[in-house]
């Protein structure tokens, strides 16, 4: 199986042709962005442990100076190797400075990998960790909030960028850098976080979903994937008020387990049996399930992806029995697997438009964390401010694919979101010039 960045240039390069992009820039995007590898200790239960990390800036369209950071999420999970960590993060970069361009967010694209496996460590052992990495971001200038502002991703989430928060401001009793409360997004609203923020990703995409399918209501539906976004998934649809997609859960699966009913599963059960037990094994609503055969041995008319990346390949792409998946996860979907899905006629519908509404989100928190503090009985306003700009502008980037497969005679959603995209960045990159 190639690199999940290898992919990503196949697309990029793919794109460029039919958008004539300049040679130069697709050059630059093809280099992968500055990386910057970080290696620093932290006090764990064995004692002083060494942590790899990176992080890694895409090309800024905006001038040196301008208040535009770097915004993308830190991603705590485990590779093989540093050569996989960076390979896999120098895609998600590209995956975000592509949705930052669609949107147009006033950011770059950035991402940063700790390679961490999250489930073998205490919470005490977590805090930890992520207070070393903190002072690790300063020491490099990785952590301000008008030269990079992360947020939370894979393995991370509220709490873990909480810590983060309050260990960054009690060291900025010292610093006195401005914008203290903007250095990082997707905090918990208690600690100047954002109303809104918390389903952002799931709530975006199933808007996005209505844009494109123009029905609310989908009968069958499987969701891989029970982390933040998974959950968030499950909940609104299962949500009666929720104005968007209403459907009937037929699959679940997390990391190691996985539940099957094609009558569909009992949701409220299903919920709170996975809230005690963190798991879907033991499970008697449904079949037992892998996290591979809910691609492979399920049925539905919608299959969401809500995990990490490569989970629908060219070995399995031929089996599933959809019509059509709503990739939440970032490149979830190989190369090789887009080409046999679209020959099989299901609709994809890409990470590119279908998960911006989690950086939109931030895009609203970081704004108002840097001055305008909200009080406690604005909170129900401010929350539908935020859902009101997802679907704003949300509705907007799905007009801008739309018109431009159709302008260029493209066959997908992902080629034609593509080649917007690097409109967008290649318009950007003029400006910055002038």
């Amino acid at each position: 199986m190639t690199s999940t960045f290898e992919d990503c240039i196949k697309r990029l390069r793919e794109a460029a042709a039919i958008a004539n992009t300049n040679a130069k820039l697709v050059e630059e995007l093809c280099n992968g962005g500055q990386i910057t590898e970080l290696n620093f200790p932290a006090m764990t239960l064995q004692g002083k442990e060494y942590f790899e990390a990176v992080r890694i800036h895409q090309i800024d369209t905006h001038e040196p100076g301008q208040p535009h950071p770097a915004k993308g999420g830190w991603r705590y999970a485990e590779y093989e190797t540093k050569e996989e960590m960076i390979d896999v993060t120098q895609t998600l970069t590209m995956d975000m400075a592509d949705k930052i361009a669609l949107t147009g967010l006033p950011f770059k694209g950035a991402k940063g990998c700790l390679n961490l496996n999250t489930s073998k460590r205490t919470t005490d052992e977590l805090w930890s960790i992520t207070n070393a990495l903190t002072l690790e971001l300063l020491v490099h200038n990785l952590l301000d909030a008008d030269i990079d502002v992360p947020g939370p991703d894979y393995g991370t989430n509220a709490e873990i960028m909480k810590w983060m928060y309050r260990f960054y401001g009690k060291l900025n009793t010292i610093l006195h850098r401005p914008n203290a409360a903007a250095v990082v997004t997707g905090k918990p609203i208690d600690f100047d976080g954002c109303p809104g923020r918390e389903d952002a990703t799931a709530r975006g995409g199933l808007i996005v979903y209505n844009q494109l399918v123009k029905t609310k209501n989908v009968p069958k539906v499987a969701l891989q994937g029970f982390g933040n976004v998974g959950v968030n998934c499950f909940n609104l649809l299962t949500n009666k008020d929720f104005d968007y997609a209403s459907g009937i859960i037929v699959a679940v699966s997390d990391v190691g387990s996985g539940l099957y009913n094609p009558n569909g599963l009992s949701t409220e059960k299903l919920f709170n049996y996975y809230q005690t037990n963190k798991t879907f094994e033991a499970c008697k609503l449904g079949d037992a399930i892998t996290p591979e055969q809910i691609v492979t041995e399920t049925e539905s008319d919608l299959f969401i992806t809500a995990a990490r990346e490569k989970l629908i390949h060219k070995n399995n792409a031929a089996l599933i029995k959809t019509k059509r998946i709503l990739e939440l996860g970032n490149s979830a979907i190989t190369y090789d697997a887009d080409k046999i899905l679209e020959d099989r006629g299901i609709l994809v519908i890409p990470d590119v438009i279908a998960n911006p509404g989690g950086v939109i989100a931030s895009g609203c928190e970081w704004r108002k964390n840097r001055g305008d503090v909200p009080h406690e009985v604005d909170e129900a306003d401010v929350r539908n401010d935020v859902y009101k700009t997802i679907d704003k502008i949300l509705t907007r980037c799905v007009k801008k694919v739309l018109e431009t497969k159709d302008q260029y005679g493209i066959s997908t959603l992902r080629l034609a979101a593509k080649v917007r995209v690097l409109k967008e960045i290649e318009r950007m990159v003029k400006r910055r010039d002038a």
